[in-house]
């Protein structure tokens, strides 16, 4: 099979330009962005599980208290949350303590 020559080959087309947006356009975009609340910090979001799991659990107790029967496989998810909002809370209580430390290793540093 033999090639074209060079000169025979069609021009490649030019790229597509891409749609512009108006000035108006971009600014009201921008507008939305900053008006938008920011993302949690991950500590923030961890506590907020925590609290979630422990509200959740609280729930369930109530009802035991009230008399609801649970199947096999209540008991097991029900097991199953409370050891990890267990191991949710153990890691914020780690991540809080290495934080007061980072604080009082900073105060106690001589400049």
């Amino acid at each position: 099979m033999a090639l074209p020559p060079i000169g025979a080959l069609p021009a490649p087309a030019p790229p597509a330009a891409a749609p512009r947006a108006s000035f108006g356009e971009v600014m009201r975009a921008h507008a939305a962005a900053a008006a938008a609340p920011p993302a949690p910090p991950a500590g923030v979001r961890l506590l907020q599980g925590v609290e979630q799991a422990r509200a959740r659990l609280d729930a369930v107790l109530g009802e035991a208290r009230r008399g609801r029967t649970f199947s096999a496989g209540e008991l097991l998810a029900l097991q199953a949350d409370a050891y990890r909002a267990g191991q949710a809370l153990e890691l914020a209580s780690k991540v809080v303590e290495q934080g007061a430390q980072s604080v009082r290793q900073a105060v106690n540093t001589q400049v």
